[in-house]
């Protein structure tokens, strides 16, 4: 089955040798992302509400470029 990183210009880079999503076949999975700023590169400040929220942000910025979007995740 043929596979290639996906990548997206609007997340801060991966930290370390990590693809931000590869693409299996007809599947797309996404690395575990951390609440780092996308203008920083750093980890965000705050509780783990505003951790989440960060999370979220950064996989619905990564998603776009694989074609997809949140209706599309299935876990």
């Amino acid at each position: 089955m043929p596979r290639g990183a996906i990548t997206s210009n609007e997340t801060a880079p991966p930290v370390g040798p990590f693809s931000q999503a590869i693409r299996a076949g007809d599947f797309v999975f996404l690395s575990g992302e951390v609440a780092q700023s996308p203008a920083t590169g750093k980890l965000i400040a705050g509780d783990v509400s505003s951790q989440t929220e960060q999370i979220f942000r950064n996989l619905q910025a990564v998603l776009p470029a694989a074609g997809k979007t949140l209706a599309d995740v299935v876990q």
